[in-house]
């Protein structure tokens, strides 16, 4: 077993760039998304869908593998149409009418509700104050049985 918990899955992605060039690149899945990161902060991502990966037969010195398409200012790379419209964001609309966005936010926000919360301070003082009671309790009886 892995002390660290269980490893990161990781997806290649084929990155176009404005000028023409492109790269692959491993990126990790975080939340059905492809996301590049800088230390622990999250630059940029992009939707993936497993319907949107392509087998890769390896050219070179890059090896083979399922390859999902990305493009730097498109949340999802669709040239072939395979996803359905209301599976992708309108990008006619602005963000904060876009309904995409939203579900994606409320998603979230609904993670972020469910995992447990550690202790707040008010909680460690009453639990420290019951403790503390409770010995000064038992040294008040102790004395009063041998005194």
């Amino acid at each position: 077993m892995n002390p660290l918990g269980p490893p990161k899955e990781r997806r290649t992605q084929l990155y176009f760039r404005d000028d023409g060039k492109f790269t692959f690149r491993k990126l990790f899945i975080e939340d059905t998304f492809l996301i590049e990161k800088v230390r622990d902060d999250i630059i940029k991502g992009w939707k993936h869908f497993y319907k949107l990966q392509f087998p890769f037969a390896g050219l070179k010195g890059i090896p083979a593998d399922m390859v999902t398409l990305g493009f730097d200012r498109d949340i999802v790379l669709d040239p072939y149409n395979i996803v359905d419209a209301k599976d992708k964001p309108d990008k006619h609309k602005k963000i904060n009418e876009n309904k995409w966005i939203t579900d994606v936010a409320d998603g979230q926000r609904y993670k972020a509700q469910n995992k447990p919360h550690s202790m707040f301070m008010a909680d460690k003082l009453t639990i420290f104050l019951g403790v503390a009671t409770v010995l000064v309790a038992l040294s008040i009886g102790i004395r009063a049985a041998w005194g």
